[in-house]
């Protein structure tokens, strides 16, 4: 990781080394001259690949961009997991993974979290296997993007769920997460980008509910290609995955295409690093951005 303490240190000694070799003379206009005005800096999250910067999905992270104001971004998708092994494990599916974001000021969102529909189909040798389908819970959010730099895109999440979902589906209890979202712009195809959550939340685990944290930092590279093209690669660490068991690391791969300004298709696969059989997952997804207005 990068160190914002250290960057911000040199920028500071920089400034203070030009203000000292700057005089009345060398660094005021002359009289009747107009001061010369600063570049407007470019904004990360602006052009026509706009949407590409903004959407948070296919990613596990968060795009550090807000979307535009009087605006509204609906994120779908699908997503089929399979945990486990072929002879002991589960099958889970996801639809439509909703999350509504709205731009109501300059680089400031709220979101609406859901709902969203899931079905968990468990397999093992002997037994005929089950199935729970219902709705996860669903809540809201907000997203808050710092002034545009030239490299620099940062942001901040707020989200909560409330457990309203359905039984076997709920956590329980509220989840609260925080994110810290940051991007840096390598060029004008490839970018950096890591989103860090801290969430505490809950599990029912037969019949008993138990709260737990967790932290999830997430590290992507991005590269566009001509004709609004962008692919990922996307490391991902979960601390805890449940209040019972430990932390998974996977990676997320994928492609984005943007269509028009207003539309955004993307496929994506993840995969498990670990070693235990049973803890291995693998998945696919697809998804769609819709921009409105």
């Amino acid at each position: 990781m990068r160190s914002y303490a250290t960057a911000f240190g040199i920028g500071a000694i920089l400034f203070a080394l030009g203000a000292s070799l700057c005089d009345a003379t060398q660094c005021s206009p002359s009289p009747g001259e107009l001061p010369t005005p600063r570049p407007t800096p470019s904004d990360p999250c602006g052009g026509d690949a706009r949407l590409l910067e903004t959407a948070n999905r296919p990613t596990v992270g968060f795009s550090a961009c807000a979307v535009k104001r009087d605006t509204a971004v609906f994120e779908l998708g699908y997503q089929n997991e399979v945990d486990g092994t072929p002879q002991r494990g589960s099958v889970e599916s996801q639809v439509p993974q909703n999350f509504l974001r709205l731009g109501v000021a300059t680089r400031f969102e709220l979101d609406v979290i859901g709902p969203n529909y899931e079905s968990i189909r468990s397999y093992a040798p002997g037994t005929t296997g089950s199935t729970i389908s219902g709705v996860a819970d669903s809540g809201a959010g907000f997203k808050f993007e710092l002034p545009p730099n030239k490299h620099w895109t940062i942001g901040f999440d707020g989200l909560y769920t409330g457990p309203n979902g359905s039984p076997g589906l709920t956590a329980g209890s509220a989840t609260l997460t925080g994110n810290l979202d940051a991007a840096y712009s390598l060029s004008s195809a490839m970018s950096l980008g890591t989103t860090i959550a801290v969430s505490s939340t809950g599990d029912v685990v037969g019949g008993t509910h138990d709260r737990y944290g967790a932290t999830t930092p997430s590290f992507v590279v991005t590269a566009q290609i001509p004709n609004l093209y962008q692919f990922y690669a996307e490391y991902v660490y979960v601390s805890k995955i449940a209040a019972n068991e430990g932390g998974r690391a996977f990676t997320d791969f994928g492609v984005q295409k943007q269509l028009g300004t207003r539309t955004e298709i993307d496929v994506e696969y993840g995969h498990a690093f670990t070693g235990i059989a049973q803890e291995r997952f693998n998945y696919i997804g697809s998804g769609l951005v819709l921009q409105f207005w």
